[in-house]
This record gives C-alpha cells, sequence and structure tokens, in this order.
C-alpha cells in the first residue's frame, strides 16, 4: 500500500469519479491509496479507519465466518465505495475487501473529517444510495461451497491471531467438526508445509500459505 498526497493526483482522480461535485469541497481532506493484488484495502481491527472511493481496478468484499465459511458481498469496482458504516459505527467484525488487481482509491480519514462528512446532505445520500445497494445484494448471498480442510485454513488466516492455532477443542468448536478430524487435517498440512507445528495442539501458517490467495 502506497499513500500519494500530489494535489495535481488528486484532483486528476476527482475528475475521474461521478462524485466529483459531492466531494470537490471535501478536496483538502482527501489523498491517494494504491494498493497492489492480494492486499487488503479494508479489514476488521485496521488502526485507520478510512472512506474511500474505488477509481481503478476492482475489490472483493468478503464475510467469514468463525467456522470458516466464505460469504461473498461484493465485487467492487469504479465509483464504488468503501468504508461507510465506520462513518456511522465501528468497523463490522468479519469483513474484509482484497484487492483483485492493482487498485487505487480516493481517501480520506473518517476520524479527522466526520463532522463534515455528516454536515453534507448529498455527501450522505450518496453513502445511502451505496448501503442500498450492498443490503439488495446481500439478501441474495450463500455461502461459498468449501470442504473442511478449506475451512481449516480460511479459520487459521482470519480467525486466528497471527496465523496460529492454538487448542484442538476449541478450533473443532468453531469449525464445526471433531478433534480426531482436524487433528487428520493439520497433519496433512504439516506434512505439505502448509502449517508447523509450534507446540502440543499448536500448529501455525507458514509464511507463503498465510499470504497466498486462498
Amino acid at each position: 500500500m502506497k499513500k500519494f498526497y500530489d494535489k495535481a493526483l488528486i484532483e486528476t482522480y476527482m475528475k475521474q469519479t461521478k462524485f466529483e461535485s459531492i466531494i470537490s469541497n471535501l478536496q483538502k481532506y482527501l489523498f491517494v491509496i494504491q494498493y497492489k493484488k492480494g492486499e487488503f484495502v479494508s479489514m476488521p481491527l485496521q488502526k485507520e479507519h478510512l472512506f474511500q472511493i474505488i477509481i481503478q481496478g476492482s475489490v472483493s468484499i468478503y464475510f467469514i465466518r468463525d467456522d470458516g465459511s466464505v460469504y461473498s458481498l461484493a465485487n467492487g469496482q469504479a465509483n464504488d465505495l468503501l468504508g461507510e458504516m465506520e462513518i456511522f459505527l465501528h468497523q463490522p467484525n468479519n469483513v474484509y475487501a482484497e484487492a483483485n488487481d492493482d487498485v487505487i482509491c480516493l481517501a480520506l480519514s473518517i476520524e479527522t473529517s466526520k463532522d463534515i462528512l455528516l454536515e453534507n446532505c448529498q455527501f450522505l445520500q450518496m453513502i445511502c444510495e451505496s448501503l442500498t445497494q450492498k443490503m439488495e445484494s446481500i439478501t441474495t448471498i450463500d455461502a461459498a461451497p468449501a470442504s473442511l480442510k478449506q475451512r481449516v485454513l480460511t479459520y487459521m488466516k482470519y480467525k486466528c491471531s497471527g496465523g496460529e492455532l492454538k487448542g484442538l477443542q476449541h478450533a473443532a468448536f468453531h469449525l464445526n467438526c471433531s478433534v480426531r478430524q482436524l487433528q487428520r487435517i493439520l497433519n496433512q498440512y504439516e506434512a505439505d508445509g502448509t502449517v508447523i507445528k509450534t507446540g502440543k495442539g499448536t500448529y501455525k501458517l507458514t509464511i507463503s500459505s498465510f499470504f497466498s490467495s486462498e
């Protein structure tokens, strides 16, 4: 991820979005963010809460349950918005937005500009329209089919701090499987180098596995 604060660059990208007239008075708060393919554009517990408008590229927005099931919420593309809910509430748990390719966004810090955003009627109308479209999409979603083996990998990557699973019984409960099933899968992953055993009932994703796509 790279940030750019060049005024000419910001103005160029503002002209590429259909929201130029709405965000023109926010220009001094805006900056440009560039993401590489596979980087998270937004994720739970990130330190900086951002409102972003996608200028180029596309992102996958998905929800991950505690059992490792993945729900595809939307595919964001040019002129789509990210971070609308954070303007009103805390960041939703378990929702991730990941760059499908190189992505460029116009962004602003919600913390430093929240009051100004809430006073802008046109901006709030834009937010309502975006959230309505996402709600319509959510009502039709189903969990992406996945085997238990796939769900174990997803669980370790997104639900375990640092990609480290600690406690087979606790993990098996969330994954809705038996400890024996989980142990068998972890043994397979250990054999092929996907995970390493770091202690009794403790397994950690290798670096290459942690940063690989599902």
